[in-house]
């Protein structure tokens, strides 16, 4: 009884939302956005993932050029220039996870805020603000050393804890169902560009004349040019952008089966008690432990281990980001073909996507583990190949969550990523701890043995417990409603006449 009470009070808070709808608004076709006319071929859901794929290049840009330039800056010989200054600081893996003491805190936060008042404005300020910490942290270095990188850092994650949140919350109101996974890589593959020109422009610019400083400096300029193109161009969802054509709108509206300004109260007691977002957790603590391991920690052993110089360090680093992004614009839109033609369930498509990205990932670092040192051309082929692979966990538990409750994506995403971060602060530190001397092979092989033990882990409880079923929780859709009304319409007739 408490849980259809439950159930009632929500459906009456929908019923209210939707007053203002006209007849043709209310009433939709359970089918009618696989056949209803989708708009201009190139529509405003593509001008805004586009929008939130350049959002992900500056914000990855500004946030992982560091382990590249920690490199340089504690590197008298990175540079030409014996201007350059350099720094002897050995506590580089705390100025990295540094950048997640505040990251986490806000996730919750920022994808409440988002949902409530809506994401554009969130995302350009806190953008605007993080642009600014970057390029100050040459500034930073010379007069606080150390400690006024880490204070920078720390501003960067607070205000990147509201990009991902964001970012779910415009995908949970523009992504059609029918397009999830291809729009899904489209907006992601702005990690793997903002990864792929940070590290290949941190490297150039630190071995260069110029130096390190530079780099910073380059970044911001370009999230700076991100931030005027949102501010014009963004909006919060279909039914707020001036410019969307009727048929697109109703297209993607009738997808998601809601309309975008109907706000619900959150489900916070159902989102925590959901098996199937525990699952997705599990698997996402293990993928971000193995890629903070991968993407913040590499750069090191193949310098120390494999010998690369700075520059060639920066080429090694952006090979496999390269091959992932190449990889990712297939398995999207195969994954979307492959659940429209029912050659595989939703479910099955993101549980043998997680087992192949995650498998993929973990027989890769124990492989690579085992390598000698003359073979430091093989261990960037076996990163690239690794980087493959992590595109099919783009398909997999990445966006499993838009499956279980598009409505409440941003929230959803939130306390994952605030709880999965935890591994990206803690994977640096454990770096730290169990390699001692850098150049050990031996020490780098403990490492990647356990990394891959993350990534086995996750998936394997991925594929048992994982569901991608809309939750009952999420809220009913507007033909619930519309049957509903027309029940109580009846209902109402008849007692008139009575």
């Amino acid at each position: 009884m408490p849980l259809q009470d439950n159930a009632r009070r929500r459906i009456s808070v929908m019923e209210k939302s939707t007053d203002h709808l006209t007849k043709e608004q209310y009433f939709v076709d359970e089918n009618s956005s696989e056949t209803a006319d989708k708009g201009p071929r190139f529509g405003c859901r593509y001008v805004q993932s586009m929008l939130l794929c350049l959002a992900l290049v500056s914000g990855i840009g500004t946030r992982t050029n560091i382990a590249v330039a920690v490199v340089a800056m504690t590197d008298k010989y990175a540079s030409p220039n014996p201007n350059v200054p350099t720094y002897d600081w050995n506590n580089t893996s705390v100025i990295i996870s540094s950048f997640f003491w505040t990251y986490i805190s806000l996730q919750v936060l920022a994808g409440h805020l988002g949902r409530k008042y809506g994401p554009k404005y969130f995302l350009f300020g806190t953008s605007l603000l993080n642009f600014f910490a970057c390029a100050a942290i040459p500034f930073s270095a010379a007069r606080l050393g150390s400690h006024g990188v880490i204070a920078c850092r720390i501003v960067q994650g607070m205000c990147q804890g509201f990009l991902y949140p964001s970012i779910q919350v415009m995908m949970g109101t523009w992504i059609p169902k029918e397009e999830r996974a291809t729009l899904n890589n489209l907006i992601f593959a702005g990690v793997a560009i903002g990864g792929i020109y940070s590290t290949l422009l941190t490297g150039y610019i630190s071995a260069s004349w110029w130096g390190w400083t530079y780099s910073f400096y380059i970044l911001s300029l370009v999230g700076f040019l991100w931030c005027i193109l949102w501010l014009f161009f963004g909006h919060d969802s279909p039914a707020k952008h001036p410019r969307i054509t009727k048929e697109e709108k109703k297209y993607i509206q009738s997808s998601l089966k809601q309309e975008d300004d109907i706000q619900l109260p959150t489900p916070w007691k159902q989102i925590f008690t959901c098996v199937p977002l525990y699952a997705i957790l599990i698997a996402y603590v293990g993928n971000l432990f193995g890629y903070a391991v991968m993407t913040t920690e590499i750069p090191t052993y193949l310098a120390k281990v494999m010998s690369f110089d700075v520059k060639r360090n920066a080429i090694n680093n952006a090979i496999p980001t390269a091959v992932s992004l190449l990889a990712s614009m297939i398995t999207g839109p195969a994954s979307d073909w492959l659940i429209q033609k029912q050659y595989l369930s939703t479910l099955n498509t993101r549980r043998f996507a997680q087992i192949i990205g995650s498998y993929g990932n973990a027989i890769c670092l124990i492989w690579m583990s085992f390598l000698s040192k003359d073979q430091a051309y093989m261990a960037v082929i076996i990163l690239s190949f690794a980087s493959t692979l992590t595109s099919f966990v783009q398909i997999g538990c990445n966006v499993n969550h838009l499956d279980l409750s598009p409505r409440f994506s941003g929230v959803i995403f939130g306390i994952l990523n605030a709880i999965g971060q935890l591994a990206s602060v803690v994977a640096p530190l454990f770096v730290q701890f169990a390699v001692t001397d850098t150049k050990s092979i031996e020490q780098w092989r403990t490492v990647f043995i356990i990394t891959a033990g993350f990534f086995i882990t996750g998936a394997s409880v991925f594929y048992f417990l994982a569901s991608a079923t809309r939750q009952t929780w999420d809220g009913p859709d507007l033909k619930d409603l519309s049957e509903n009304k027309k029940k109580q319409s009846s209902a109402e007739r008849e007692t008139r006449s009575s």
